[in-house]
Protein backbone atom coordinates (compact mmCIF):
# COMPACT_ATOMS: atom_id res chain seq x y z
CA UNK A 1 0.00 0.00 0.00
CA UNK A 2 1.10 3.34 -0.89
CA UNK A 3 0.54 6.90 -0.09
CA UNK A 4 -1.83 7.61 -3.45
CA UNK A 5 -3.59 3.98 -2.71
CA UNK A 6 -4.17 5.19 1.24
CA UNK A 7 -5.00 8.93 1.00
CA UNK A 8 -8.37 8.64 0.25
CA UNK A 9 -8.90 5.40 2.85
CA UNK A 10 -7.70 7.60 5.75
CA UNK A 11 -11.13 9.51 6.85
CA UNK A 12 -12.51 5.84 6.67
CA UNK A 13 -9.33 4.72 8.77
CA UNK A 14 -9.47 7.70 11.24
CA UNK A 15 -13.64 6.34 11.84
CA UNK A 16 -12.79 2.89 12.90
CA UNK A 17 -14.40 1.28 10.23
CA UNK A 18 -11.40 -0.76 8.43
CA UNK A 19 -11.52 -4.53 9.44
CA UNK A 20 -8.72 -5.97 11.79
CA UNK A 21 -6.29 -7.17 8.38
CA UNK A 22 -6.88 -3.91 6.79
CA UNK A 23 -5.85 -2.13 10.13
CA UNK A 24 -2.63 -3.89 10.42
CA UNK A 25 -1.45 -3.09 6.74
CA UNK A 26 -2.99 0.59 7.41
CA UNK A 27 -0.78 0.44 10.34
CA UNK A 28 2.21 -0.99 8.88
CA UNK A 29 2.42 1.75 6.32
CA UNK A 30 1.70 4.83 8.94
CA UNK A 31 4.69 3.23 10.75
CA UNK A 32 7.19 4.34 8.14
CA UNK A 33 5.48 7.38 7.05
CA UNK A 34 5.18 10.67 8.59
CA UNK A 35 3.54 12.21 5.61
CA UNK A 36 0.22 10.11 5.67
CA UNK A 37 0.65 9.86 10.23
CA UNK A 38 0.40 13.35 9.87
CA UNK A 39 -2.99 13.34 7.95
CA UNK A 40 -4.16 10.74 10.22
CA UNK A 41 -3.63 12.61 13.41
CA UNK A 42 -5.00 16.03 11.77
CA UNK A 43 -8.47 14.17 10.90
CA UNK A 44 -8.48 12.49 14.47
CA UNK A 45 -7.93 15.64 15.94
CA UNK A 46 -10.77 17.48 13.56
CA UNK A 47 -13.07 14.60 14.93
CA UNK A 48 -12.49 15.12 18.60
CA UNK A 49 -13.10 19.12 18.36
CA UNK A 50 -16.53 18.55 16.25
CA UNK A 51 -17.43 15.80 19.07
CA UNK A 52 -16.78 17.89 21.99
CA UNK A 53 -18.73 20.79 19.97
CA UNK A 54 -21.87 18.72 19.23
CA UNK A 55 -24.95 18.72 20.69
CA UNK A 56 -26.08 15.07 20.85
CA UNK A 57 -29.93 14.77 19.80
CA UNK A 58 -31.28 11.16 19.24
CA UNK A 59 -32.38 10.49 16.05
CA UNK A 60 -36.22 9.66 15.97
CA UNK A 61 -36.53 5.78 15.62
CA UNK A 62 -38.09 5.25 12.21
CA UNK A 63 -34.70 7.24 10.81
CA UNK A 64 -32.30 5.16 12.68
CA UNK A 65 -34.34 2.22 11.10
CA UNK A 66 -34.34 3.73 8.06
CA UNK A 67 -30.47 3.95 8.31
CA UNK A 68 -29.19 0.93 9.74
CA UNK A 69 -31.47 -0.82 6.59
CA UNK A 70 -29.58 1.47 4.09
CA UNK A 71 -26.11 0.51 5.55
CA UNK A 72 -26.49 -2.99 5.84
CA UNK A 73 -28.13 -3.03 2.03
CA UNK A 74 -24.68 -1.27 1.32
CA UNK A 75 -23.03 -3.34 3.14
CA UNK A 76 -23.95 -6.47 1.25
CA UNK A 77 -23.57 -4.73 -1.43
CA UNK A 78 -20.02 -4.14 -1.35
CA UNK A 79 -19.56 -7.19 0.56
CA UNK A 80 -20.88 -9.28 -2.79
CA UNK A 81 -18.65 -6.94 -5.27
CA UNK A 82 -15.43 -8.02 -3.12
CA UNK A 83 -16.33 -11.82 -3.06
CA UNK A 84 -17.03 -11.50 -6.85
CA UNK A 85 -13.11 -10.09 -7.24
CA UNK A 86 -12.32 -13.12 -5.25
CA UNK A 87 -14.07 -15.35 -6.94
CA UNK A 88 -12.57 -14.22 -10.22
CA UNK A 89 -9.25 -14.87 -9.16
CA UNK A 90 -10.05 -18.55 -7.78
CA UNK A 91 -12.32 -19.01 -10.74
CA UNK A 92 -8.53 -20.54 -12.64
CA UNK A 93 -7.82 -22.53 -9.38
CA UNK A 94 -11.07 -23.66 -9.03
CA UNK A 95 -11.49 -24.67 -13.06
CA UNK A 96 -9.79 -28.59 -12.61
CA UNK A 97 -11.36 -29.22 -9.45
CA UNK A 98 -14.53 -28.33 -10.72
CA UNK A 99 -14.10 -29.97 -14.03
CA UNK A 100 -15.73 -33.26 -13.05
CA UNK A 101 -18.90 -31.69 -10.99
CA UNK A 102 -19.96 -29.81 -14.02
CA UNK A 103 -18.92 -33.39 -16.79
CA UNK A 104 -21.12 -35.11 -14.62
CA UNK A 105 -24.37 -32.88 -15.01
CA UNK A 106 -23.61 -29.76 -17.18
CA UNK A 107 -24.41 -27.80 -14.52
CA UNK A 108 -22.06 -25.34 -13.04
CA UNK A 109 -22.08 -24.62 -9.36
CA UNK A 110 -24.47 -22.37 -7.72
CA UNK A 111 -22.51 -18.66 -7.30
CA UNK A 112 -22.42 -17.00 -4.05
CA UNK A 113 -25.39 -14.70 -4.59
CA UNK A 114 -27.54 -17.85 -5.26
CA UNK A 115 -26.71 -19.65 -2.19
CA UNK A 116 -27.66 -16.18 -0.66
CA UNK A 117 -31.26 -15.68 -2.54
CA UNK A 118 -31.75 -19.74 -1.90
CA UNK A 119 -31.33 -19.72 1.94
CA UNK A 120 -33.68 -16.30 2.41
CA UNK A 121 -36.32 -18.59 0.26
CA UNK A 122 -36.37 -21.12 2.78
CA UNK A 123 -35.81 -19.24 6.14
CA UNK A 124 -38.56 -16.95 4.63
CA UNK A 125 -40.83 -20.01 3.91
CA UNK A 126 -40.53 -21.83 7.63
CA UNK A 127 -40.15 -25.07 6.56
CA UNK A 128 -41.73 -27.85 8.83
CA UNK A 129 -39.44 -29.81 11.40
CA UNK A 130 -38.91 -33.20 10.54
CA UNK A 131 -36.88 -34.08 13.98
CA UNK A 132 -36.84 -32.06 17.64
CA UNK A 133 -34.47 -32.08 20.34
CA UNK A 134 -37.04 -33.43 21.90
CA UNK A 135 -37.71 -36.73 19.75
CA UNK A 136 -34.24 -38.12 20.26
CA UNK A 137 -30.44 -36.98 18.96
CA UNK A 138 -31.08 -34.79 15.66
CA UNK A 139 -27.51 -35.45 14.44
CA UNK A 140 -27.67 -39.13 14.83
CA UNK A 141 -31.44 -38.73 12.79
CA UNK A 142 -29.40 -37.25 9.32
CA UNK A 143 -27.16 -40.94 9.30
CA UNK A 144 -28.03 -42.66 6.05
CA UNK A 145 -30.16 -39.77 5.01
CA UNK A 146 -27.20 -37.06 3.82
CA UNK A 147 -23.58 -38.57 2.26
CA UNK A 148 -21.83 -36.28 4.56
CA UNK A 149 -21.19 -36.08 8.72
CA UNK A 150 -23.61 -33.77 10.01
CA UNK A 151 -23.05 -31.27 13.00
CA UNK A 152 -25.09 -29.77 14.53
CA UNK A 153 -23.54 -26.58 15.51
CA UNK A 154 -24.39 -25.05 19.42
CA UNK A 155 -24.75 -21.23 20.39
CA UNK A 156 -23.75 -20.94 23.90
CA UNK A 157 -23.71 -17.45 24.28
CA UNK A 158 -26.14 -15.79 27.08
CA UNK A 159 -29.38 -15.56 25.32
CA UNK A 160 -28.18 -17.32 21.83
CA UNK A 161 -30.74 -18.96 20.21
CA UNK A 162 -31.58 -22.72 21.16
CA UNK A 163 -31.70 -25.44 18.57
CA UNK A 164 -35.83 -25.89 17.80
CA UNK A 165 -35.44 -29.48 15.59
CA UNK A 166 -34.31 -29.72 11.79
CA UNK A 167 -35.16 -31.41 8.59
CA UNK A 168 -33.73 -32.18 5.21
CA UNK A 169 -33.18 -30.13 2.79
CA UNK A 170 -31.70 -29.07 -0.96
CA UNK A 171 -29.10 -26.52 -2.20
CA UNK A 172 -29.83 -27.57 -6.05
CA UNK A 173 -29.16 -30.73 -6.65
CA UNK A 174 -26.97 -30.88 -2.87
CA UNK A 175 -28.62 -32.73 0.18
CA UNK A 176 -28.79 -30.23 2.64
CA UNK A 177 -29.61 -30.42 6.48
CA UNK A 178 -31.63 -27.60 7.49
CA UNK A 179 -31.56 -26.51 11.61
CA UNK A 180 -33.91 -23.99 13.11
CA UNK A 181 -32.90 -21.75 16.19
CA UNK A 182 -34.99 -19.99 18.44
CA UNK A 183 -36.58 -19.67 21.96
CA UNK A 184 -40.03 -20.64 22.76
CA UNK A 185 -40.59 -17.03 24.14
CA UNK A 186 -40.45 -15.07 20.97
CA UNK A 187 -41.06 -15.28 17.41
CA UNK A 188 -38.00 -14.47 16.09
CA UNK A 189 -36.45 -17.90 14.70
CA UNK A 190 -32.52 -18.51 12.87
CA UNK A 191 -32.30 -21.05 10.21
CA UNK A 192 -28.68 -22.88 9.13
CA UNK A 193 -28.03 -24.86 6.25
CA UNK A 194 -25.22 -27.66 6.02
CA UNK A 195 -24.19 -29.05 2.37
CA UNK A 196 -21.17 -30.15 0.50
CA UNK A 197 -19.57 -27.27 -1.12
CA UNK A 198 -15.38 -28.94 -1.78
CA UNK A 199 -16.17 -26.71 -5.26
CA UNK A 200 -17.65 -23.94 -4.45
CA UNK A 201 -16.09 -20.34 -4.16
CA UNK A 202 -17.04 -20.00 -0.59
CA UNK A 203 -13.49 -19.13 1.60
CA UNK A 204 -12.77 -20.96 4.78
CA UNK A 205 -14.25 -19.60 8.28
CA UNK A 206 -10.71 -19.20 9.06
CA UNK A 207 -10.20 -16.55 6.54
CA UNK A 208 -13.29 -14.39 6.11
CA UNK A 209 -16.96 -15.36 6.34
CA UNK A 210 -19.15 -13.25 3.47
CA UNK A 211 -22.18 -11.53 5.17
CA UNK A 212 -25.08 -10.10 2.53
CA UNK A 213 -28.28 -8.70 3.35
CA UNK A 214 -30.96 -9.83 1.34
CA UNK A 215 -35.06 -8.93 1.69
CA UNK A 216 -34.15 -7.61 5.28
CA UNK A 217 -32.12 -11.00 6.03
CA UNK A 218 -28.83 -10.71 7.06
CA UNK A 219 -27.10 -13.85 5.55
CA UNK A 220 -23.34 -15.27 6.81
CA UNK A 221 -21.51 -17.74 4.19
CA UNK A 222 -18.69 -19.98 5.73
CA UNK A 223 -17.10 -23.16 4.81
CA UNK A 224 -15.38 -25.22 6.78
CA UNK A 225 -13.46 -28.29 6.11
CA UNK A 226 -15.70 -28.67 2.65
CA UNK A 227 -19.09 -28.40 4.60
CA UNK A 228 -20.90 -25.13 3.89
CA UNK A 229 -23.17 -23.12 6.61
CA UNK A 230 -25.51 -21.01 5.65
CA UNK A 231 -26.75 -18.76 8.38
CA UNK A 232 -30.29 -16.49 7.46
CA UNK A 233 -31.33 -14.17 10.88
CA UNK A 234 -32.97 -10.94 11.02
CA UNK A 235 -30.57 -10.13 13.67
CA UNK A 236 -27.94 -6.90 13.12
CA UNK A 237 -24.32 -7.84 11.10
CA UNK A 238 -22.30 -7.60 14.45
CA UNK A 239 -24.67 -9.84 16.65
CA UNK A 240 -24.41 -12.68 13.27
CA UNK A 241 -20.99 -12.27 13.18
CA UNK A 242 -20.72 -12.93 16.81
CA UNK A 243 -22.98 -16.18 16.38
CA UNK A 244 -21.02 -17.19 13.71
CA UNK A 245 -17.52 -16.92 15.27
CA UNK A 246 -18.87 -19.04 18.03
CA UNK A 247 -18.78 -21.93 15.80
CA UNK A 248 -16.76 -21.25 12.63
CA UNK A 249 -13.10 -21.50 14.45
CA UNK A 250 -14.09 -24.57 16.53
Amino acid sequence: MNCSELERLLPVYADGEFDPGECAETELHLHDCRSCRQKVEELLAFRALVRSAATVTPAPAALRSRVQRTIARQRSIDNLRRFAAYSAVAAGLAMVATAGYVAKDGRQPPRPFELVVDAVDKHARALPLEVTPAAGDVESWFRGKVDFNVRAPVFDAPGAPRLQGARLANVGDREAAYFVYGEESSPRRMTLLLFPGQDLDIPEAENRVLVANEKGYNVALWRKQGIVYSLVSDLDERDVRQLVAQVAGR
